[in-house]
């Protein structure tokens, strides 16, 4: 018998219905639904929501009873300064009092957006002009960055501060802790406006992602089915409320009453190790980067006793080498994940009962329709043919469109499909492999090359740490490929080292795939979220 959520995938995809899952939830759902009663109120109070780990060293504990007090108090203190349906955002690290922001402000019937720290005075002010915010909750530290922000977003009313803010601002603990503990959740249903992210606008202008209650039904099917959470679980997930990863985990995860770890700095492989040592994280969730530099830096491991049984991986394709690692040194097999904004979840998965070879995607989530589809006709094509990524939008999960631009809502559909910009290809047993975004394909010699199988064959190379791939203009090919390549503590770069880097690749790969020019570098440009930059480096090669 299993001892996993997920019996059988082929068995659950023919009977899964998302009435089921509405089923598990407190109120008639989704006709009755708010995100914010199912994955809090409705949870033993003496359960654990939360444990936080500070990055000065502060420890704290929030049971699901201290976390419902508290977001009714903040559901209160907002009640007064906006209206249902407002926009409330946030601008803070992984500390409690984001969290009791995000599920107060969704009782309260507002529309919530966080926004990466990473993001200077310019990227907030967009997001929040955009879809005239009413509120934004930051931290002392933060404040000075939101000031310079608001004097070009006029629609912001009110600032609320954790910690010393500003003649004007209302300090956090202060209001909240002379507000009503009670508060009577707003009855909303599954298709009102729950919360509304960005995309990180890498190709333009970033595009407000809406998505509505329903949306919780998705996630918390992909928490169970997926990540396998257990109520006696302790979950680690290191995305940040900034971005949508962050509610995605935190939320499904809450919907099932599972508890979860929180850690407020930045990535660091000691610190991390520490806190698998101190903490008994069973399930970890967390980007490639960071398993990357955790397998350069496995020695601080060594001594560790993990507890982990789970883990898993999103925003970047995961290559074959780190999985085997993971297996080697974690004890776990690490299962890439897939998706997007838009999608408003991890809709493509590995699963724990289902055969994984390394490398792909995995199959789609139970209840969603997905395929590889020509993109000029929507048609789905046939197992091994590059195509684009797509789903049909009928999931509970999927977004209600982008913020007051039908027009962009309109383009991605093609032939009822919704087109994710991913190329990608089906295996002849359904699984998905990703090629790339449409815009890193290189075209060389009228063959199609996707980055990510060229720069997975290069971080198998004991010598690289970290590499990308752009196509360089090439008069007799068109263009070849160049590749940027971090090497490994201690690795010293060479013309030798060159050679032997592009033979291991010709080895692996086939022979118009490898790298024509390396060029070393200490550090790839990234994104807010991680993922390599690849139009910085296109523009930069010559």
């Amino acid at each position: 018998m299993s001892t996993h959520n997920m019996a059988d995938y082929d068995e659950l995809c023919e009977t899964f219905q998302w009435a089921d899952v509405y089923g598990e939830a407190d109120w008639d759902a989704p006709e009755e639904l708010n995100v914010a009663h199912e994955v809090c109120d409705r949870h033993p109070s003496d359960r654990t929501a939360l444990e936080y780990a500070g990055s000065e060293g502060e420890r704290a504990t929030l049971a699901f009873g201290d976390l419902a007090e508290r977001s009714n108090r903040f559901a209160n203190v907002l009640s007064g300064l906006v209206d249902r349906g407002d926009r409330v955002f946030s601008y803070m690290p992984r500390i409690p009092e984001h969290y009791v922001t995000l599920v107060g402000a969704l009782k309260a019937g507002t529309v919530f957006g966080g926004i990466n720290e990473r993001f200077g005075p310019e990227g907030i002010a967009y997001r929040l002009d955009d879809c005239d915010a009413k509120v934004v909750i930051t931290t002392g530290e933060n404040r000075e960055t939101v000031g310079r922000a608001l004097e070009d977003a006029p629609s912001v009313e009110r600032v609320v501060v954790v910690g010393e803010g500003r003649t004007g601002d209302l300090d956090f603990h202060e209001e909240c802790g002379s507000a009503s503990p009670e508060f009577e959740t707003v009855r909303t249903s599954g298709e009102d406006d729950a919360l509304l992210y960005y995309t990180s606008g890498t190709t333009g202008r970033a595009k407000g992602v809406l998505h509505e209650h329903r949306w919780i039904a998705g996630v918390a099917a992909t928490q169970r089915f997926a990540v396998d959470l257990r109520e006696e679980d302790l979950y680690w997930s290191t995305g940040d409320l900034g971005w949508l990863t962050g509610p995605i985990n935190a939320l499904g995860a809450w919907f099932w009453g599972t508890s979860q770890f929180t850690y407020e700095g930045e990535f660091d492989p000691e610190a991390w190790a520490g806190l698998l040592e101190e903490y008994p994280i069973t399930v970890l969730f967390s980007v490639p980067t960071a398993y990357r530099m955790l397998r350069e830096e496995e020695s601080v491991l060594d001594g560790v006793d993990l507890d982990l049984r789970h883990a898993l991986s999103i925003g970047e394709p995961l290559s074959a080498g780190v999985v085997d690692w993971g297996e080697d040194v974690l004890g776990v097999t690490i299962h890439d994940t897939y998706g997007q904004t838009e999608t408003g979840n991890m809709i493509i998965n590995n699963y724990p009962t289902m055969e994984i070879r390394p490398g792909s995607m995995g199959k789609p989530l139970p209840g969603i329709e997905a395929a590889v589809v020509d993109p000029g006709t929507g048609e789905p094509l046939p197992p091994g043919e590059t195509g684009e990524i797509a789903q049909r939008g009928d999931y509970s999960s999927f977004f209600a469109g982008y913020w007051e631009q039908p027009e962009k809502t309109e383009e991605c559909f093609v032939n009822g499909w919704y087109l994710s910009g991913d190329l990608g290809y089906l295996d002849q047993d359904g699984y998905f492999w990703f090629e790339g975004r449409a815009d890193d394909v290189i075209i060389s010699s009228g063959y199609r090359i996707g980055p990510f199988e060229v720069e997975s064959s290069l971080g198998e190379h004991e010598a690289v740490a970290e590499a990308a791939v752009v196509p360089k203009s090439d008069p007799e090919r068109g263009n070849v490929v160049k590749a940027y390549v971090v090497p490994s503590a201690g690795i010293e770069p060479s013309d030798e080292l060159v050679g032997d880097i592009q033979n291991h690749v010709k080895r692996e790969l086939a022979a118009h795939e490898y790298p024509r020019e390396i060029e070393f570098a200490d550090e790839l440009p990234k994104t807010v979220t991680g993922k390599i930059r690849r139009t910085e480096l296109r523009e930069e090669t010559v």
